[in-house]
């Protein structure tokens, strides 16, 4: 089956902002919405999100009111794919994609538009560096994370690998998502994660490895009456102890219906 048969055009139902996507490679979730509707937004505020993906997260980001986001994506697939988007939405001047490794990048790569991974990765990183519409003084005001939720022995493992990538550490572990993360955000600045509530010790104690303080917690519930399978966790980097729990987030008021406050995310 040829490459543009795998590929579709998806609709966000935000903004009227339309997503490519293969059947073939991870495609974004309603945990990439939870995770993009959590920060706080400001206007001139630079953020960058680790394994954006198809770019789901800075597109909506950029709608919510964040100044500039750069999505950093090992996979060349769908980095591109995530470029397309950005050009298809007008977002050139506040969405940047670059196709690298974030765990071995320096600041200095991502000033000069990145380093592809190899020649396979199908973005021109000189033509990034040539538009830019970013300063170099880094780093940046946040950084945002969907790491893979499971460990390498759980889960249902997907027969393609760069599925399973996403989903299982093996490739990346969450605390090297989270020393990548350090050395991108400035002192004071936010790391924004989602994570399976079922390891949030372990996320908590990979948090304060690389001196990430947690300020604010939600947890996320199918249901009403569900048990919290995910957990958004907004942290400081050098902050000061002190942390506010949120009222719990419900995804569905019924089967199929989402809850007032995610249907109000949808129809902008």
């Amino acid at each position: 089956m040829s490459e543009y048969n795998l590929e579709r055009l998806d609709d966000l139902i935000i903004d009227n902002m339309k997503i490519y996507q293969r059947t073939d490679q991870f495609r974004f979730s309603i945990d990439a919405i939870l995770l993009a509707h959590f920060p706080k937004y400001k206007g001139k505020g630079r953020y960058v999100e680790l394994g954006t993906g198809t770019g789901v997260i800075p597109l909506v980001a950029t709608s919510l009111g964040a100044g500039h986001v750069t999505g950093i994506e090992i996979n060349p697939i769908t980095a591109e794919l995530a470029e397309r988007s950005v050009r298809y939405n007008h977002k050139e001047q506040q969405v940047e994609i670059i196709c690298c490794d974030y765990r071995t990048m320096t600041l200095q790569a991502l000033k000069s538009g990145g380093q592809s991974l190899d020649e396979s990765c199908s973005i021109d990183t000189n033509s990034q560096a040539e538009k830019r519409n970013v300063p170099d003084n880094l780093p940046f005001d946040g950084v945002l994370i969907n790491p893979p939720y499971y460990g390498t022995n759980t889960g249902h493992v997907s027969v393609s690998s760069d599925v399973a990538k996403a989903l299982h550490e093996g490739t990346t572990m969450l605390g090297e998502a989270l020393e990548s993360a350090k050395k991108l955000v400035k002192f004071r600045g936010y790391c924004w994660m989602i994570y399976t509530a079922e390891r949030l010790a372990y996320a908590l104690d990979q948090l304060k490895l690389q001196q990430f303080e947690v300020k604010r917690m939600r947890f996320v519930h199918s249901f009403h009456h569900s048990e919290a399978k995910l957990v958004l966790i907004e942290t400081m980097q050098g902050g000061k102890p002190g942390m506010t729990v949120e009222a719990p987030l419900v995804i569905y008021k019924e089967q199929n219906v989402y809850s007032e406050e995610v249907a109000s995310w949808y129809g902008r």
